[in-house]
């Protein structure tokens, strides 16, 4: 059985998968945050650092953590571009709300420092993260980066990054890439029944319609 555990960095969580010894971490979030997940991985053999997509707040501390564990570092190659660039792929916002967000977004990812680093594994669909330790599989959920990724966790949880956020209220975010794909992808996860979501931002809840 794979425990998940939450590790509130901030705004953004990072999560620590394990099983028995194991464990994969799923993003890092931003500079200043680094104990504070350290401690979170305290007793456990990390074998894989995943991150759900490319932005600055979820990959800033990537090269750090894989240098510290001695651990590969895998993401979908669609978002490896954003690791130089993070204006690489647009992002836009809806309503008031997701203008002022992706303005405040597109601030961070200029002033904030991504150390460089080159991704070890490139994850796509259906892809097990079975040989690292843990019983997880890869959905690739584009809309809000175009290399944007979740794990499937036993068929009961979802990590989903940004694809869903839960910020004030759970719903398809209001910035993104790609709109139409972003719908896409939440009505692919509706479509996967009962499971419990795990955003990269907010508090976990049950799944459910996101289209409604």
């Amino acid at each position: 059985m794979v425990e998940i555990k939450k590790i509130v960095c901030g705004t953004v969580n990072c999560y620590l998968l394990s099983e028995k010894n194991y464990a994969i971490l799923v993003d890092t979030g931003e500079a200043g945050y680094e104990e504070k997940v350290i401690q979170a991985c305290e007793g456990k053999k990390l074998r894989l650092l995943v991150l759900t997509h490319g932005h600055v707040d979820h990959i800033q501390n990537a090269a750090y953590f894989a240098g510290k564990f001695d651990v590969p570092i895998a993401m979908n190659k669609k978002d490896s571009e954003l690791i130089e660039n993070q204006f690489a792929q647009v992002l836009e916002g809806s309503g008031i709300f997701g203008k002022v967000l992706a303005a405040v977004s597109r601030r961070k990812m200029k002033k904030n420092m991504i150390e460089a680093f080159v991704p070890d594994v490139f994850l796509q669909e259906g892809d097990s993260l079975e040989s690292y330790g843990v019983m997880a599989s890869v959905l690739e959920l584009p809309g809000h980066t175009e290399g944007s990724i979740a794990l499937d966790v036993e068929g009961k949880s979802i990590i989903v990054g940004d694809a869903l956020m839960h910020m004030g209220v759970a719903g398809i975010p209001s910035i993104y890439g790609d709109k139409v794909k972003l719908h896409n992808s939440a009505k692919r996860i509706t479509a996967l029944g009962d499971r419990i979501i795990y955003f990269g931002h907010g508090a976990p809840m049950a799944n459910k319609n996101w289209l409604s």
